[in-house]
């Protein structure tokens, strides 16, 4: 299931958080991952084993908790950003990464998030978009709506948007202005720096796309030895942006549409509504393009 159609299902959230409640996101839900353990109960040991092995050390069992049968257990666990996000154990031998779904459609690792994890503040869109218009990034696409996304570049999540974003935004259907941001790994932030920094952004980025390690979840780029400083300064604002939005995840995305029900939209119903929304599934993203209705601006949507 680690392919990309499994990458590109039904809209989740997946995996990790920060421990204060702000989320890594979820464009699509993760792949299951499945590893053997040779461990006999389903208590916090073998959890810790099975995380420790397969995350090589970068993250930790924080608590165990039941699972809907005698053979799944829960894992809440934390990864060395401190970012938490739920886990499952199956027959004390596989751990599962990606949400996992009953006999009746119901997404039990979405519960288990709500349940277990901390609630992100939600924010209104229409606070985030003045300052996320002035942030440091660039502007793809030369027709149709503006809509603002944030992205880091080790987030496969952000790759695989970027990939279907591409024809799309060639064809004229909408432009999208990117912001850099770097908290995924320890070299997200040096990385969008360096692609900052380049002399033609967009290029930097695409190359970076081009060159995404889908196995290791690392972008192409190759940070530089000497970053200016008014890139790294540049990213650490776009994070600390990106925070402001309820959740540090990615891909965050900011769009007009004709309607929405968000709990974070605007509610202008004379007009089209500035929507925030953390993750989309790749399935979803023509509809969302042809929701579309007018362009991200600091005073609300504007027509195109």
């Amino acid at each position: 299931m680690a392919d990309e159609d499994q990458r590109s299902g039904t809209k989740g959230r997946v995996a990790f958080r920060k421990a204060t409640g702000l989320r890594l996101a979820a464009l699509l839900f993760g792949p299951l991952v499945l590893a053997g353990c040779a461990t006999t109960s389903p208590n916090l040991k073998s959890a810790e084993h099975l995380v420790q092995s397969n995350f090589h050390g970068q993250a930790h069992v924080v608590k165990v908790f039941p699972g809907p049968t005698q053979k799944l257990t829960g894992i809440v666990a934390e990864n060395s950003q401190h970012q938490q996000g739920i886990l499952w154990m199956l027959s004390n031998r596989y751990l599962l990464l990606g949400p996992v779904v009953n006999d009746k459609g119901h997404d039990i690792t979405q519960t288990a998030t709500k349940k277990y994890l901390a609630q992100p503040r939600k924010v209104p869109a229409e606070h985030l978009a003045p300052a996320a218009l002035k942030a440091p990034g660039f502007t793809i696409g030369h027709a149709g709506p503006l809509i603002v996304v944030f992205m880091d570049p080790n987030c496969i999540y952000c790759h695989l948007l970027w990939k279907a974003l591409q024809k799309p935004v060639a064809d004229g259907q909408l432009r999208v202005k990117l912001i850099p941001v770097g908290f995924l790994k320890d070299s997200s932030a040096a990385k969008a720096a360096t692609i900052l920094a380049a002399k033609d952004p967009a290029v930097a980025w695409a190359n970076n796309e081009k060159g995404f390690n889908d196995h290791t979840e690392e972008g192409g780029t190759q940070p530089l030895a000497q970053i200016p400083p008014k890139d790294v300064a540049a990213i650490n604002t776009n994070t600390t942006l990106l925070q402001a939005s309820g959740e540090e995840a990615t891909p965050t995305l900011l769009f007009c549409q004709k309607n929405s029900s968000a709990a974070n939209a605007t509610k202008d119903k004379t007009g089209p509504q500035m929507t925030l929304e953390h993750g989309i599934a790749i399935h979803a993203l023509p509809a969302l393009i042809g929701s579309l209705d007018g362009n991200v601006s600091a005073t609300g949507c504007t027509t195109p």
